[in-house]
Formats: structure tokens, C-alpha cells, sequence
């Protein structure tokens, strides 16, 4: 009887101790995903929650507008959104934008919580045009604009701000950057947005971990040549750890500078 019992201890022991060296080794390797937002049990509690609960968007216990999904498919949040009356506008960097029908406007932005599960941060606005993510601006040359205050972004930032706008006369060419010379740092491309062809050419230039990104995208508006102009800074995403540099790699292959753009333009007045 004593035997058994030492034996049942020992092994008792012998789980505990591969247990704890199981959580040790987890701990160990994805401390970086798990504390990246600081105390991790609001997101454990939104995991079990998805998991167990049957549900597709959790709200966090962190603040009035952090949510987790298992995923970062937009349209599990387009249908969250359009449950609150807010429907899907465009994307704007890595951030999109919404509108209800009481022109209240609302912004979601996402980034990754490991491989598996993804955390948005959503925030809504009253109809009230200060509250608005865009701005009117009239430069020297008399030409009226609209731009974004800002990115909606965590890693791109931006330099040169706000986008320079030209209106010339003249015939629309691009010269573009041939394929095995695409990475050169002064490159062009031909893109085409929503049918309109646009003319883009990136200057890069690297500087103490970060490449700053010098844009001109050229196109026709009104028989005029329209151009517009900034900088974005990049940074070097393998300066950051695992987790961040999974975000900021995220974040940069969603980043739709294009789709920014071609609105910019199409305020121009």
C-alpha cells in the first residue's frame, strides 16, 4: 500500500513537473506574442470566448473599442460593422473606413495577435465634421484639395506632409522601370486605379534603420496633367521582434498607398 502510494506521488509529481516545464519552454518562445499588449488575460479571456462561445468578433476588457476575431478577414468585420449600422467605405492605409446611415463614420484598424487571432481597434465618430480623418487644403497655386490628417497606420509614418499637388500642361507618358532593373532605388511604375491610369515613380533612400520613400504619382484630370508628391518613412521591420515585426510586415503589405492617392485627386477642384 505504501508502494502504490509513493507511486501514484511520483507520478503526480512527474506531471506537475512536465506541465510547469511545458509552460516554461511556451512562455519562453512566445512571451513576445503574448505580453505584446501587456497584461495577455483580456485576450485569453477573448480566445476562450471565441473558442468556446461560438462567436466571431469578442470585446476585449481593455477599453471601449478593442475586439479579437480569430482571423484578419475583413469581412468577419464588415458584417460586425453592418450589425451596427456601418457600412464598408475604402481602406485607407491600414485602416478601414466605415459610414452609418446617420453619417456618423467610424474607423477599424487591425493587427496581428499570433498566427491565429487578430485585434482591431475600432473607433466612432458623430457626424460632426471635425471629426472627420480628411482636410480641405488650398495651396499657392490656387488648387483645393482634400488629404488624410494622417496615416492610419502604426509603422509608416509620414515625412513630407501635407502632399504636394501640381496641375501642368502637357501629354501623359511613363517611362517605366524594366524588370530586371525593378530593384534600382529610383524606379516607375504604370498602375491602374478604378480605370484611371496613373504614372508612379518611388525614389528610395535607406537612413539609420528606416527607407524613406519619395512619391510622384502623375495622371489626367479635366486635359491637365495632375501630379501629386510626399515622403513615407518605412521602417526596417527585422528591428522589431517576433510580434511586431509579424504586425509591421502586415501592416506594410496592406498599406494601400494607390487607393490613398487616387482620392486625394479626385477632390481636387
Amino acid at each position: 500500500m505504501i508502494f502504490e502510494h509513493s507511486s501514484k506521488n511520483k507520478k503526480v509529481l512527474l506531471l506537475i513537473s512536465v506541465t510547469i516545464l511545458v509552460l516554461g519552454i511556451f512562455m519562453f518562445f512566445y512571451s513576445s506574442v503574448i505580453f505584446q499588449e501587456g497584461n495577455p488575460w483580456p485576450q485569453i479571456k477573448g480566445i476562450s470566448q471565441l473558442t468556446f462561445g461560438n462567436r466571431d468578433v469578442v470585446k476585449l476588457d481593455i477599453g471601449e473599442n478593442k475586439y479579437i476575431t480569430k482571423s484578419g478577414n475583413l469581412e468577419i468585420i464588415k458584417s460586425f460593422m453592418k450589425e451596427k449600422d456601418y457600412y464598408f467605405i475604402e481602406q485607407m492605409g491600414s485602416g478601414y473606413i466605415f459610414k452609418s446611415s446617420t453619417g456618423a463614420s467610424a474607423v477599424a484598424t487591425h493587427k496581428y495577435y499570433s498566427r491565429y487571432y487578430s485585434l482591431w481597434t475600432i473607433i466612432e465618430n458623430s457626424n460632426n465634421a471635425n471629426n472627420n480623418h480628411w482636410t480641405i487644403i488650398t495651396n499657392d497655386d490656387g488648387i483645393t484639395y482634400q488629404y488624410p490628417k494622417g496615416l492610419l497606420a502604426k509603422y509608416i509614418s509620414v515625412v513630407d506632409w501635407p502632399p504636394v499637388v501640381k496641375i501642368e500642361t502637357g501629354t501623359f507618358s511613363c517611362k517605366t522601370t524594366p524588370m530586371e532593373v525593378s530593384s534600382l532605388a529610383d524606379v516607375t511604375y504604370q498602375r491602374l486605379v478604378d480605370d484611371r491610369i496613373y504614372c508612379m515613380n518611388i525614389k528610395n533612400e535607406g537612413a539609420a534603420g528606416s527607407v524613406y520613400s519619395s512619391y510622384t504619382y502623375t495622371t489626367i484630370k479635366n486635359d491637365k496633367l495632375v501630379k501629386v508628391s510626399f515622403i513615407l518613412r518605412y521602417p526596417n521591420c527585422n528591428n522589431y521582434d517576433e510580434a511586431q515585426n509579424k504586425a509591421c510586415v502586415s501592416e506594410r503589405e496592406t498599406f494601400d498607398v494607390d487607393a490613398m492617392v487616387d482620392k486625394i485627386i479626385q477632390t481636387i477642384k
